[in-house]
């Protein structure tokens, strides 16, 4: 019983849940009360603060490190994952299935799908592309060097 009559030590235990609550739910925002748990432990421990105290200085860096660390975190964990998906197709290479005038639609391959595809030169079937833009589902190409 001496364990619950330390609130460091509760506090500890209730930002460790919470930092591993983090990896039940995702989504990078309980990590953020962990954080202010922690921070609230060591306050405790080193100067004893009133239990009021103690919830203001938890809400306060739980608060604001969700504010200012949310996002920078967010950017460095998942940057993959928000980059444009056209950078997949521009500057990459594919081969025009049909011959296609100045112009015209036309189909091209690329990673193994058939995509519409348009030019402003003429290419001749087989021919090696390279796309320059993409607008919807439809590829700006023209002819590879």
């Amino acid at each position: 019983m001496d364990v619950l009559s330390n609130p460091a030590l509760i506090w500890f235990i209730v930002a460790v849940v919470l930092l591993l609550l983090e990896f039940v739910i995702p989504g990078l925002f309980i990590v953020f009360f962990g954080f202010g748990a922690l921070i609230t432990a060591l306050c405790v421990y080193l100067f004893e603060p009133s239990l009021a105290g103690q919830f203001l200085i938890f809400s306060i860096t739980s608060v604001l490190s969700l504010v200012f660390l949310r996002k920078v975190l967010m950017n460095r964990l998942f940057k993959n994952n928000l980059a444009d998906p056209d950078e997949e197709f521009i500057g990459h290479y594919g081969i025009c299935l049909e011959k296609m005038e100045q112009g015209e639609q036309g189909k091209v391959e690329f990673k193994g799908t058939n995509w519409s595809a348009t030019s402003a030169s003429p290419i001749e079937k087989g021919q090696k592309v390279k796309i320059t833009n993409k607008e919807g589902l439809l590829l700006i190409i023209e002819p590879a060097n």
